[in-house]
């Protein structure tokens, strides 16, 4: 037997689409930007080396817990991000010799591969209620293992791929292609452009979510100004950290509104008193979050001042985010 393979992000699809479907849930329950902060711990024992892919991925997908419905939710998101599947394998009408390969669930991929009619997929197999790995993730060495346990004889005559994770896979096929875009480049001959790669890959990932990364560099500025003119207060100044946080945060809600005004939410609502006062208002409840775990990281666990502030800010940024999208600036007239 005879078959073409093919990973399945960033080769075939314009993205990742485990995290452009949880993407989708958090626009469908925005609840769930706060399980986020529960990926910060594993995330740092991935990294560390504590814990191994599959067991992160295991905390990754465990928002599928949220979810009534997963099988009508994934049908949704395809309905939406069908467009992503990119020119040139779509270009190619005949898929029946075609295998996806992936590391993205067996769950997302099913009803997509069978729309496009390709043989076979093979990908993680995790469990759509809970998150679970019913195996190891299907990303490198395991990609040969899963192949072989399905197709022990079957020659594979190309492989095509995005990443040098697929390595194993494509040294094995006898004719191997590196995906780029809609491009598609000899493996044996490519010498990839790092620099080009990341930036073009940077600007795509800022394009796609425009908002939020506008927002997270205003807030980024936003909390330069505010942990600054908290520091100042406190060390220079020797001012009280309630009260020197308390100014901080005037500095930082005013500086805040003009730069969320203009270049996040481009709001055009002419009722700028109005809307200043409600955005100010919005940010007391923020203040009154960050002086209470200000108070407890300080006077309770006699934690750093400063470091006390940052980790605050975290937290603000995040809440803010939310509450300036969904009341301060949700309409523009």
């Amino acid at each position: 037997m005879k078959l073409y393979l093919y990973d399945w992000d960033g080769t075939i699809y314009d993205g990742d689409s485990s995290i452009d479907f949880f993407i989708f849930c958090l626009k469908k329950d925005k609840k769930l930007i706060f399980y986020l902060f529960k990926l910060i711990n594993p995330f740092i024992k991935y990294k560390a080396k504590y814990i191994n892919i599959t067991e992160f991925k295991e905390e990754v997908f465990s928002f599928l817990k949220t979810i009534d419905n997963v099988d009508a939710c994934v049908k949704e998101f395809w309905d939406i991000n069908e467009y992503k599947i990119k020119e040139f394998y779509l270009d190619e009408k005949d898929h029946s010799k075609d295998i996806i390969i992936s590391a993205s669930p067996e769950f997302l991929l099913e009803c997509i591969c069978q729309k496009l009619k390709v043989k076979d997929m093979i990908a993680s197999s995790v469990d759509k209620k809970t998150g679970k790995f019913k195996r190891p993730n299907c990303r490198g060495e395991e990609k040969i293992v899963r192949f072989r346990e399905k197709y022990p004889k079957a020659e594979i005559l190309e492989m095509y791929s995005d990443s040098m994770h697929d390595k194993p896979l494509l040294d094995l096929a006898k004719k191997s292609y590196m995906v780029r875009g809609n491009k598609i480049y000899d493996y044996e001959t490519y010498k990839p452009n790092i620099l080009k790669i990341f930036w073009k890959w940077g600007w795509s990932i800022y394009h796609k979510n425009e908002e939020i990364w506008d927002y997270l560099i205003v807030g980024g500025l936003t909390t330069i100004v505010s942990i600054g003119s908290y520091s100042i207060l406190l060390k220079l100044c020797g001012f009280n950290y309630i009260i020197s946080n308390i100014l901080s945060w005037i500095l930082a809600v005013v500086f805040a509104y003009f730069t969320n005004r203009w270049f996040v939410f481009k709001s055009t609502n002419k009722n700028k008193l109005n809307e200043f006062i409600k955005f100010s208002g919005s940010r007391v409840t923020t203040l009154v979050v960050e002086t209470g775990l200000l108070m407890v990281l300080i006077d309770l666990i006699m934690f750093d001042e400063v470091w006390s502030k940052v980790i605050g800010q975290i937290i603000v940024v995040v809440l803010n985010y939310i509450i300036s999208k969904l009341l301060v600036f949700k309409e523009k007239e």
